[in-house]
C-alpha cells in the first residue's frame, strides 16, 4: 500500500509545485505591468475566418489549425504597448503574424501593420490591407541566429511607441519600422495555412 501511495504523493506534490510557480510568475508579471491574455473566449474574438479553427487546451495553449485564413482579435484596442508571446508550428514550417493597429472592417486582410510570423521571415514589419507606411525586412543574420526550430517554442516581442514598431525574436532585435499613420487598434493573431500554437500571451500598456 505504501508503495502505491508514494508515487501518487510525489505526482501531487509536483503538480502543486507547478501551480505555485505559475501563480508566482503571474504575480511577478503583474508587478511589471503586464496583463495576461490567457483566455481565448474572454480576451479574444474570431474576427475573420471560422471559430472552429481555434481551440484552447486544458493547459491554456491557444491552438489554431491554420484553415481557413483568418484571425483572432483582442477585445481591447491598444496604442503604446509591449506584446509578448511564445509560438510554435507543431507540424510543418508555417505562416502567421501579429496584426497591429487594426482599423476599419474586419476582413482578410484588414488595414493594419503586420509583424511577420512566417517562419522563414520572422519579425519582418510591413503595412497591409490598405494601410500606409514603411517596410523593414529585418536583419536576416540576426533572425537566423536567434530562431529556434519550428517545433520548439519561439518568443516574439512587439513594442509599439507612437506608431513605431520594434520586433524582437527570442530577445534579439530583428526589425524596427515606422512611424505609421495607423497607430491605435486591437491586436490580431493570424490563421494562415498551417497549424500554430500560442502561449504566455501578455501585454503591457506604456
Amino acid at each position: 500500500m505504501i508503495r502505491r501511495i508514494l508515487p501518487v504523493a510525489i505526482v501531487a506534490a509536483l503538480l502543486i509545485s507547478v501551480g505555485l510557480q505559475s501563480t508566482d510568475s503571474t504575480a511577478a508579471e503583474k508587478k511589471k505591468g503586464f496583463v495576461a491574455l490567457k483566455s481565448l473566449e474572454k480576451d479574444f474574438f474570431v474576427a475573420a475566418g471560422k471559430a472552429e479553427s481555434w481551440t484552447q487546451s486544458a493547459i491554456g495553449v491557444i491552438e489554431c489549425n491554420g484553415k481557413p485564413n483568418g484571425y483572432i482579435c483582442t477585445k481591447k484596442s491598444y496604442t503604446n504597448y509591449i506584446l509578448s508571446f511564445e509560438f510554435r508550428y507543431p507540424k510543418q514550417k508555417g505562416n502567421s503574424g501579429v496584426l497591429n493597429y487594426i482599423a476599419g472592417d474586419h476582413k482578410i486582410w484588414p488595414a493594419c501593420v503586420e509583424v511577420q510570423g512566417h517562419y522563414d521571415n520572422l519579425a519582418m514589419i510591413f503595412a497591409m490591407g490598405g494601410a500606409k507606411g514603411p517596410r523593414n525586412n529585418g536583419d536576416k543574420a540576426a533572425r537566423e541566429k536567434a530562431r529556434k526550430p519550428h517545433t520548439e517554442w519561439n518568443k516574439l516581442e512587439v513594442i509599439s511607441e507612437n506608431g513605431v514598431l520594434t520586433a524582437k525574436l527570442n530577445g534579439v532585435l530583428i526589425a524596427k519600422s515606422g512611424p505609421y499613420i495607423n497607430r491605435k487598434g486591437p491586436i490580431g493573431l493570424q490563421s494562415e495555412g498551417a497549424p500554430i500554437h500560442f502561449r504566455n500571451i501578455k501585454v503591457k500598456e506604456l
